[in-house]
């Protein structure tokens, strides 16, 4: 139970599941962002009685494309989504995996020159 303890909570695959959750997180986060950045918009407000009709300063205003609850939603959802896609990519890229295994091999001195077959 010990050693497969020690081989299960090892600090290569605890640095491994930090580093690839993070990065899937990152991304999620920058695509929820997105959503939110492409569905307001900024403009000045129009006059009216509460500033004056022009005289005192007009402020910016945020402007929603759409329902707020459906912008927040559609960020969350596409966040999530683009976050499992990273996640799973990153899981499921056996170029990783080969370039992990070829790096254990050289920590581990298991690796041997290749002489041509003759």
């Amino acid at each position: 139970m010990r050693e497969f303890i020690r081989t299960t909570f090892s600090r290569r695959k605890l640095q491994q599941l930090c580093v690839n959750t993070a990065l899937s997180n990152l991304v999620g986060y920058a695509a929820g962002s997105l959503v939110m950045v492409l569905t307001t918009y900024h403009s000045v407000e129009r006059r009216a009685l509460k500033n004056l009709f022009g005289i005192l300063p007009r402020k910016e205003v945020v402007v929603h494309r759409l329902p707020e609850w459906l912008e927040w939603t559609l960020a969350v959802l596409l966040g999530y989504l683009v976050m499992e896609l990273v996640r799973n990519m990153i899981q499921s890229n056996k170029y990783l995996r080969l370039m992990d295994r070829s790096r254990r091999q050289v920590v581990a001195g298991d690796c041997k020159p290749r002489t041509p077959a003759g």
